[in-house]
């Protein structure tokens, strides 16, 4: 019973992915190689965003404002093949996963995604600890994992010292009410959008910000020479008109991610 309902999740967080690649896909297509909006924009009349005691916006649950981002089908970002500036190689590997329908996501495995593929399903939320200099990201899918941001001016570790993971190493800093993310040091294990590959020469910089209460705009820019032949770019808005949404008041839930790992279902 536990082997068949753990097949069934895997099968509905699957269709989940399908119909996000779907939906985002088609919406991105429009803006060409740059990526696209990928969602309505927010509606003329928001509440204002929470902001903290330094005075830049909150991005996630406060004091003042709890609740989380919960993420539907439809939020997210994969541009048309032909619009991402694949090499031969990368544009081969991409269509090889796509053509089988036994291969999976890394996340559908429980397997760590970083950037653009950690928002999903169902959810995630922004805390900042200003005594550590550091701003969490948490998601509830896959292994219910976490990433960090450390504000604290430091650089990327050099040489040897950076050692190549799912979520990287990430450093940020405020541009006005926009956090601006910098993430290098990657393994080759994740798939960064949909089934497109990458390498450990991957840059990622992703900028968030949040204009109203429940709008929150994302944009990430790949730029990874070892597979693309130039940098692209993938957005998204959560606002009060999309499936997505601010969900004011809730608190991010447990997630158990089973992987099974009897099925050679790696693609990589």
């Amino acid at each position: 019973m536990i082997r068949e309902w753990d097949l069934l999740m895997q099968r509905q967080l699957l269709c989940s992915v399908i119909v996000t690649l779907a939906v985002s896909g088609s919406a991105l297509a429009q803006e060409g190689r740059a990526g696209g909006a990928g969602q309505a924009g927010a509606p003329a009349v928001d509440a204002p965003a929470p902001r903290a005691a330094t005075g830049h916006v909150q991005l996630g649950s406060s004091k003042e404002a709890k609740g989380y981002w919960e993420v539907r089908p439809g939020l997210g970002g994969t541009p048309r093949a032909g619009d991402v500036p694949f090499q031969p190689w990368a544009r081969a590997l991409a269509q090889y996963r796509t053509s089988r329908v036994d291969l999976y996501p890394p996340a559908v495995r429980c397997q760590p995604t970083s950037g653009p593929g950690f928002f999903n399903a169902p959810g995630f939320d922004f805390i900042e600890a200003p005594d550590l200099q550091s701003v969490f990201i948490l998601n509830i899918a896959g292994p219910h994992s976490w990433r960090v941001v450390y504000m604290d001016g430091r650089s990327h570790p050099a040489g040897e010292a950076l050692r190549p993971t799912y979520l990287g190493h990430s450093t940020g800093k405020w541009d006005g009410d926009t956090l601006v993310i910098d993430t290098v040091g990657f393994n080759e294990k994740q798939w960064i959008a949909g089934s497109y590959p990458t390498t450990e020469q991957l840059h990622l910089t992703e900028r968030i910000s949040r204009p109203g209460l429940k709008t929150l705009n994302y944009e990430a820019t790949i730029d990874d020479p070892g597979a693309y032949t130039a940098p692209w770019t993938i957005r998204w808005s959560i606002t009060p008109r999309t499936a997505s949404s601010w969900i004011e008041g809730g608190e991010i839930f447990e997630y158990i991610c089973q992987d099974d790992r009897n099925e050679d279902v790696r693609g990589d």
